[in-house]
């Protein structure tokens, strides 16, 4: 995502743009289709999840490094046989070290999903069903042994990072790496964000044929509004490429919208032969808060398969 954002904002120094080409293409137009899965739910809250209920998936916590200790994630799974509510934030502590600093744990802001990445709703976790998943997101900082220099033996790490759910209980979660000691005189800092829904999971490829993509016919939209564009979708493979199975894509606009995702309106595309081309028409928000000028737009086809073709341009926000 910073790659991208950094090629857009050359592109937009340099003042290029594919809005236009020699040899337009025919036109599908616009189908505001959301899949089922990300269509945000009205259903009544379920009974909150219980402890029993919950498993950890894969081996828990993997932090990445950060400015000042890690940030990672942990994803649970539904295992029980009815739905339930995982919302709000947990109580997360590092449990089982024989020595450990003082922890304390602070809130941590809701992390929008990262471009091209796709995330349901938050209303799906009023009633996660069983088999769903969601995901934990934590921050942690300063792991300071008091008198550690000190000591001949080996450091014995915390033996998991303890989740106690709101509806009651707790879960223990593996992680992989423990933070840096950055000052003693602190307690070491665990910064929770809120459950979130865990991302669509992967699926395969919705097509074997080579497409590439361009942007094309964009126009000036203001703040607050629906911009509209659209993305030419070219054949560079030997053979026809039909729209049987219907592929989502993925759009951002940056550096102020996160992903939204759509369904390809397959319903009104014909086959692409070799060496032709399909446009397609799109729309996209236009947050209240998007810089005037020039920002960055993104699109992906497929993002949970085959990830591709990806195309990057840029759009005029007006006031």
């Amino acid at each position: 995502m910073r790659l991208a954002i950094v090629l857009v904002a050359a592109a937009v120094l340099a003042g290029c743009s594919s809005a236009k080409h020699a040899h337009p293409a025919p036109t599908v137009p616009w189908a505001d289709s959301v899949p089922t899965a990300l269509q945000a739910r009205a259903a009544a809250p379920a009974p909150a999840c219980r402890a029993a209920a919950l498993r950890v998936v894969g081996e828990g916590f993997r932090f990445d490094p950060a400015l000042s200790g890690g940030t990672g994630a942990a994803t649970l799974r539904n295992a029980g046989q009815e739905p339930c509510r995982l919302t709000g934030r947990p109580v997360v502590r590092l449990v089982g070290a024989p020595r450990g600093p003082a922890q304390q744990q602070v809130p941590a802001p809701a992390q929008p999903a990262a471009f091209p990445t796709i995330q349901p709703p938050a209303t799906a976790l009023l009633a996660l069903p069983p088999g769903g998943t969601a995901v934990l997101g934590v921050d942690w900082r300063n792991w300071c042994v008091p008198g550690a220099g000190r000591s001949a033996k080996p450091l014995v790490p915390p033996r998991a990072v303890q989740v106690t759910l709101p509806g009651g209980g707790s879960i223990d979660v593996g992680y992989d790496a423990v933070p840096a000691c950055d000052n003693a005189a602190d307690p070491s800092t665990v910064a929770v964000r809120p459950f979130a829904p865990a991302p669509l999971a992967a699926s395969t490829p919705w097509t074997g044929a080579q497409l590439k993509a361009s942007i094309v016919d964009t126009r000036p939209a203001p703040r607050g509004s629906t911009a509209q564009f659209g993305v030419r979708l070219a054949n560079v493979s030997g053979a026809p490429v039909s729209f049987e199975r219907c592929p989502l894509f993925v759009e951002a606009l940056a550096p102020s919208g996160g992903p939204e995702a759509h369904q390809l309106n397959c319903a009104a595309a014909t086959p692409i032969p070799p060496r032709g081309a399909l446009t397609f028409e799109m729309r996209i928000q236009v947050p209240q808060s998007a810089p005037l000028g020039n920002n960055g737009l993104f699109w992906e086809l497929d993002p949970t398969g085959a990830q591709g073709p990806e195309v990057v341009s840029g759009l005029t926000v007006t006031r």
